[in-house]
């Protein structure tokens, strides 16, 4: 029987990622959404059906739809409406405080103002804010300035007041209320516990204004050649807006839930998955930034004095808790690990769980891995566990991580993409937006070249090829949640998700993949941005 196709796209230069056969073929077809054939243009262009459309792709060049493993788009989206405290928008501390200002005098008296996207490490005075910085914008709102990293945030007086944070405010556990030398808080909240004690100074989320900002990230998230992504710390109410997106045929990409802890009880039984909405599983945040100080090492920063090597945001035996119920549940845990104290941990945890629960077999996923060790890429191997790096650390923070924050030796080999493919070990790239841009051919540079913001190489030994640097984006991360029977290549059965490029990523290992731009991005066979 003849398959005929409903899509078919002739004149390109396809590169399947199948690794089958040396030369690439020019056309492909879809029906239903699904590749039916891939081959030569005189071999698909018959495959037409009456009414088919047929798409002259002009030499270009075609790639497997980009999987972004780890970000955050629903928060991005929100986000943008604030006001933006990055070092681009606002390089010195009074530039941030200028900018909270003008916010205020449109804002009514006591209404919160926020920001995002502060980074003490990068903005010209070397230091975070305070309270007597944030009181010079306005003593008349609360205000909360988000730190790029999203593990701090740091409040004015009438925040803390409101919050009823005072000297003799204990720390919650796996959180930091940053202090002065006489005990008074300074203004600054690391990680979740702390930065929830002033979470209720800020508007509820609204559901019409969620689904707005998932819908604003998805306009960009395609432009730059994203067809799935995973969104890594999904709410009950995020999950509603999600599914409302999908009903109403909103929702044009693929979209990966990661749920957390708690809200699986929270919805009760969740409805099925769909071509576009899926729940991955369940993320839980062992760890702080480096940045902060608050991730877990295993020796000391390299800037304090050697007396300090942050914590764990859950501690060990309580993770043991939560990974076990996870698995148990049959659900796969993705464990955000900054610091390889953190990692050892999670590993733990995770061998704990498939020893009480050995008949289940899931990969679970350690998220970021900067100072991932050689041993900890064996033990995962070992144990089956998945890793999704978050490689843009080295073009954006690689610098101050070797000369300020881990040393010469351990800054060198953050992020070690080389190590983890030598090993065989399943991985992804990605780029936590909104802690760096989305854009997958930048971040994929970042694996070739590992070049630093500040133009060093920083560990040569751990720059990949273009083609495990794309792998990272397609074959590769489909395998990290057994998706590689439906994404990651360009094979018949597969989901017909591509991105149509203006270069040959693969042509050479000094190709600059930053450069290249994204022609058309394609899910389910459908075009859903082009130029």
């Amino acid at each position: 029987m003849t398959v005929t196709a409903d899509r078919i796209y002739i004149n390109g230069d396809i590169k399947t990622m199948d690794g089958s056969g040396s030369v690439a073929p020019t056309a492909m077809a879809s029906k239903d959404g699904r590749f039916v054939a891939v081959g030569s243009d005189a071999e698909i262009t018959v495959l037409a059906g009456p009414d088919a459309e047929i798409v002259d792709l002009d030499g270009a060049v075609v790639v497997p739809g980009f999987i972004e493993t780890h970000l955050h788009p629903m928060m991005w989206g929100l986000m943008l409406g604030d006001v933006e405290a990055t070092t681009g928008a606002c390089p010195t501390i009074d530039a941030v405080v200028a900018a909270l200002a003008a916010r205020a005098e449109t804002t009514p008296p006591g209404e919160a103002i926020q920001a995002w996207g502060f980074d003490d490490s990068l903005v010209a005075e070397d230091r975070g804010l305070t309270t007597a910085d944030l009181d010079r914008a306005s003593t008349q709102h609360p205000i909360l300035v988000r730190h790029l990293s999203a593990h701090g945030i740091y409040v004015n007086s009438l925040a803390l007041e409101m919050a009823g944070i005072t000297q003799a405010t204990v720390d919650p556990e796996g959180g930091v209320i940053v202090r002065d030398a006489d005990g008074t808080p300074t203004g600054e909240l690391c990680e979740i516990p702390a930065m929830s004690l002033v979470h209720n100074l800020a508007p509820a989320m609204d559901p019409g204004a969620s689904k707005l900002a998932l819908l604003r990230a998805q306009d960009v998230m395609a432009s730059v050649g994203v067809t799935s992504f995973h969104d890594m710390y999904v709410t009950s109410e995020m999950y509603d807006a999600y599914r409302e997106l999908d009903d109403e045929g909103e929702l044009r990409l693929r979209a990966r839930l990661y749920l957390g802890h708690g809200v699986h009880d929270q919805l009760g039984e969740l409805a099925d998955s769909t071509s576009h909405v899926a729940v991955g599983g369940v993320k839980l945040i062992s760890d702080g930034s480096i940045q902060l100080h608050t991730a877990a090492l295993s020796e000391p920063y390299h800037d304090l004095g050697g007396c300090h090597c942050g914590g764990m945001a859950i501690p060990s035996g309580a993770l043991d808790a939560l990974v076990s119920e996870h698995h148990g549940a049959g659900r796969q845990v993705a464990i955000h690990t900054n610091g390889d104290q953190a990692i050892d941990h999670a590993l733990d945890a995770i061998a704990l769980a498939k020893a009480a629960y050995p008949d289940i077999d899931i990969a679970h996923r350690l998220e970021h891995v900067q100072t991932l060790r050689e041993d900890q890429i064996q033990r995962m191997v070992e144990v089956g566990v998945v890793a999704s790096i978050f490689v843009n650390h080295v073009y954006y923070w690689g610098d101050r991580h070797r000369d300020r924050f881990l040393g010469p030796g351990r800054g060198e080999r953050i992020s070690p993409v080389a190590s983890v493919v030598a090993a065989g070990l399943p991985y992804g790239l990605h780029c936590d937006c909104p802690v760096t841009p989305v854009n997958p051919l930048f971040t994929m540079n970042t694996a070739v070249h590992r070049l630093t913001r500040e133009g060093h190489v920083l560990g040569a030994q751990q720059r990949v090829s273009t083609r495990d640097a794309l792998s990272g984006y397609t074959h590769a991360a489909a395998r990290i949640t057994g998706e590689e029977v439906d994404k990651g290549r360009i094979a018949v059965g597969l989901l017909a998700d591509f991105v149509v490029l203006d270069g040959d990523p693969l042509v050479d290992d000094t190709v600059d993949l930053a450069a290249l731009r994204v022609l058309r991005t394609v899910v389910g066979g459908e075009t859903i941005f082009t130029v």
